[in-house]
């Protein structure tokens, strides 16, 4: 039986986005650049901070900024990569 680890991958993409990027996140679908919550530079500095802190190379050849735009969004796309929680 194959666990799900998304709520624990969810809390600590939180975590990262809260602590690292510096960004208050009132809900993990919050749509933070609608909200204003991030901007471009901001998104740099949380994509290393998401690599670093997963262990994983995201890739960005294709990039899709909506796979950064909520905490939700990010973890769907760390879990597509092969993140697990750290």
């Amino acid at each position: 039986m194959e666990t799900d680890t998304r709520p624990e991958l969810r809390a600590q993409v939180a975590e990262v986005v809260s602590e690292r990027a510096g960004i208050d996140v009132p809900d993990t679908s919050t749509d933070l650049l609608e909200a204003g919550l991030i901007d471009s530079l901001a998104l740099v500095t949380l994509i290393v901070a998401l690599e670093e802190t997963f262990g994983v190379q995201l890739p960005l050849d294709d990039f899709d900024v909506d796979h950064f735009r909520s905490v939700d969004a990010m973890t769907d796309f760390l879990a597509s990569v092969g993140a697990a929680p750290a």
